[in-house]
C-alpha cells in the first residue's frame, strides 16, 4: 500500500466491478494509479496536508465508462456540419431551410455537408432527394449523411461529379436508389455512399476541432476509454496521435483499422507494416483489423436471413461474399491481429461466425478475442457458437433507447425478440461489451443503462423485455467487459489497487435511483490517469 495518496474519495458508494462485485466507501489515488479501495477511515489514513479530499456524500463512484464501439473523430466533426438530427429538424422543409442558410455563406461549387437526419422521424417519412437539395443549393455540392452513417443523399452536382447517372451500375456492396423512371434519386446506400464520403474527409484543422469536441463531450459523460471504429483516414490516425502526445486528447483510445471496398484499404496497409493489435501504450493503442460486412439496422440495410416485411425481395446488403470474407479473416488472423467484423443482421452474423470458425480450424489460436461489432440479431445457435469460439460481441444495445421505435416498422415485432440479447449472452458467460456508435446515437452511457434495465425506447415502447438485466451486470458490460474487449482488463475496467485511476463520480447513488431517474444522472467528476479533467461546480 502506498504511504500517501494524492486524492481520496470518501463517504460514497464505490462500485468496484471487481470479481466479487464489492461495494466500498472510499478510493485513494496516488499518481496515476489506484492505491487503495476500502473504508473511508482507511483512505483518510493515507492523506496528508497535500492530499485532495473529495466527499462523495453518498454519490456513486465507479470505473470510467468504456465505449467499446464509437466514431470518436466523427462525433466531433459532425458537430461542425449542418445539423439534421431529429432534435434539429422535423421535415424535409426544415432540412432545406438549413441547407439554404449554409449556401448563403458558402462559395458556389464548394461542399455543404450535413449529418444526422432520420427519414423515419421526418414528417414526410422518406429520405430527402437530389431534387429537394437542388431547389435550395443548385450551385453547391450538397451531401447529407443519415444518422446511421450507412446511407446518404447527394444533390445533382455531386452525382455528376462522381459519374452517377441512369446507366451507372450499383457498386459491389452498395446501391443507388432510382425512381420509377430509372433516374437516381440521390439516395445512396453503403459503398455507394462511402465512395463519396471518402472524398469529403475533413481538413486537418477540422479533424483537430472535432477531436477536441469529442474529448470534452466524452469526459463530461464519464467516458474515459473509447474504441474508435472509423479507421478511414491516415490523417485522422495522425491527428489522434498528435492529440495524445500534445495533451489535448485525454480519453484513452483503441483504434480499429478498417478495410472496406476499393476506396479504403487502411486495414490492408496496416497488415503490411508488421505492427499488430496491442502496439502502443495505455493512452493510444492499435486495435482490431475491422471488416465491414453489412449495413445499418435503423437504415434497413442490415443483411437478414428473412426478407424485410415491407419488401419480399429485400434482404439487406453485404459488402463481401463468404469466400472473400473468409480470406480476409484468415489473412489477419494468421498475422496475429484481433479481427472485428461489423455484422448487424442475422445473415451477416452467421457469415462472420462461419469465417471465424474456419480461420480458427486452420490456425488455432487461444485468447484471440475476435469481435463482432453491433451483433444485432441472434438465435440460440449463434450465441452458443459465439461462446464456443471465444468471440467478444460489442453490442449496440443503446440504439434501442434512442431509435428503437423505428425498428418496429422496419423489422416487425416478432423479429425484435432476438435483437441485441445482452442477458442471453451474459447468461452464457460471454463478456459482451456495450457501445454507442456515436455519432449514430448520443454517447451518454445512462441511455444504455436505462434501456438495459427497462427495455423501453425513448417513446416508451417495450422491446424484448425478457432480455433486461440487473444494474450490476450492465455496469460491468460498460466497464470491465469493455476493457476485456481491448485486452486491457488487467489495467482498467474495475477499481482495484494497482489499476489506472480512471474514475467517474455520478451525481447521485445510481443504486438508489428508479430506472426513469437514471436518465437524469450526470457525471459530476471524471478522472483519467489520476487527473480530474471534468468536474461540475
Amino acid at each position: 500500500m502506498n504511504n500517501r495518496a494524492d486524492t481520496i474519495f470518501v463517504n460514497g458508494r464505490v462500485i468496484t466491478v471487481d470479481a466479487k462485485n464489492r461495494m466500498c466507501e472510499a478510493v485513494a489515488v496516488a499518481g496515476n494509479r489506484i492505491c487503495h479501495v476500502g473504508s473511508s477511515g482507511e483512505a483518510e489514513a493515507l492523506a496528508d496536508s497535500k492530499t485532495e479530499v473529495i466527499d462523495l456524500a453518498g454519490r456513486s463512484l465507479l470505473p470510467g465508462f468504456v465505449d467499446s464501439h464509437c466514431h470518436a473523430g466523427t462525433h466531433g466533426f459532425s458537430q461542425l456540419q449542418v445539423p439534421c438530427s431529429p432534435k434539429d429538424v422535423c421535415s424535409i422543409q426544415d432540412i432545406q431551410d438549413r441547407i439554404k442558410r449554409s449556401a448563403t455563406s458558402t462559395p458556389p461549387g464548394h461542399w455543404i455537408l450535413g449529418r444526422g437526419y432520420n427519414h423515419l422521424a421526418l414528417e414526410e417519412k422518406r429520405h430527402p432527394s437530389r431534387w429537394d437539395l437542388d431547389t435550395v443549393a443548385p450551385d453547391h455540392k450538397v451531401f447529407l449523411v443519415r444518422t446511421c452513417g450507412h446511407i446518404a443523399v447527394a444533390n445533382s452536382l455531386v452525382l455528376k461529379e462522381f459519374g452517377i447517372e441512369r446507366n451507372t451500375p450499383d457498386p459491389p456492396g452498395g446501391r443507388i436508389e432510382r425512381d420509377g423512371n430509372g433516374e437516381p434519386t440521390g439516395v445512396l446506400y453503403e459503398q455507394a455512399a462511402l465512395d463519396i464520403r471518402m472524398k469529403t474527409q475533413p481538413s486537418v484543422e477540422d479533424m483537430e476541432k472535432g477531436l477536441r469536441i469529442m474529448n470534452r463531450d466524452f469526459l463530461s459523460l464519464g467516458i474515459t476509454s473509447a474504441h474508435d471504429a472509423s479507421g478511414l483516414y491516415p490523417e485522422e490516425i495522425s491527428a489522434f496521435q498528435r492529440g495524445v502526445s500534445q495533451g489535448w486528447i485525454d480519453v484513452r483510445l483503441y483504434l480499429m483499422f478498417r478495410v472496406t471496398g476499393k476506396a479504403n484499404q487502411l486495414g490492408e496497409r496496416l497488415l503490411q507494416t508488421g505492427l499488430l493489435t496491442g502496439f502502443g501504450n495505455d493512452r493510444l493503442r492499435i486495435g482490431p483489423y475491422k471488416i465491414m460486412l453489412d449495413g445499418a439496422g435503423s437504415g434497413g440495410s442490415a443483411a437478414m436471413r428473412q426478407a424485410y416485411p415491407h419488401d419480399p425481395e429485400e434482404f439487406g446488403i453485404t459488402y463481401l461474399t463468404q469466400e472473400d470474407l473468409d480470406a480476409k479473416i484468415l489473412k489477419a488472423h494468421r498475422a496475429g491481429y484481433q479481427v472485428a467484423i461489423h455484422a448487424i443482421g442475422d445473415r451477416a452474423v452467421e457469415m462472420a461466425l462461419t469465417g471465424y470458425e474456419r480461420a480458427l480450424c486452420q490456425v488455432p489460436r487461444k485468447n484471440h478475442r475476435h469481435r463482432i461489432e453491433h451483433c444485432g440479431f441472434l438465435d440460440d445457435a449463434m450465441m452458443n457458437k459465439i461462446r464456443d469460439l471465444g468471440i467478444v460481441p460489442a453490442l449496440g444495445l443503446p440504439f434501442l433507447y434512442e431509435i428503437g421505435d423505428a425498428y418496429h416498422s422496419i423489422y416487425g415485432h416478432e423479429r425484435l425478440g432476438c435483437i441485441y440479447p445482452l442477458r442471453s449472452l451474459l447468461d452464457r458467460g460471454i463478456p459482451a461489451a456495450l457501445s454507442s456508435d456515436a455519432p449514430v446515437i448520443h454517447p451518454n452511457p445512462m441511455h444504455g443503462i436505462y434501456f438495459a434495465l427497462t427495455h423501453k425506447t425513448k417513446a416508451g415502447k417495450v422491446i424484448a423485455p425478457h432480455e433486461s438485466v440487473d444494474l450490476m451486470r450492465v455496469i460491468r458490460a460498460y466497464t470491465q467487459n469493455g476493457a476485456y474487449a481491448s485486452f486491457e482488463e488487467d489495467i482498467k475496467g474495475s477499481l482495484e489497487a494497482g489499476k489506472l485511476a480512471d474514475i467517474v463520480v455520478l451525481s447521485r447513488d445510481i443504486f438508489n435511483a428508479a430506472p426513469e431517474e437514471i436518465l437524469d444522472i450526470k457525471s459530476d467528476l471524471t478522472m483519467v490517469n489520476g487527473k480530474i479533467l471534468h468536474q461540475t461546480t
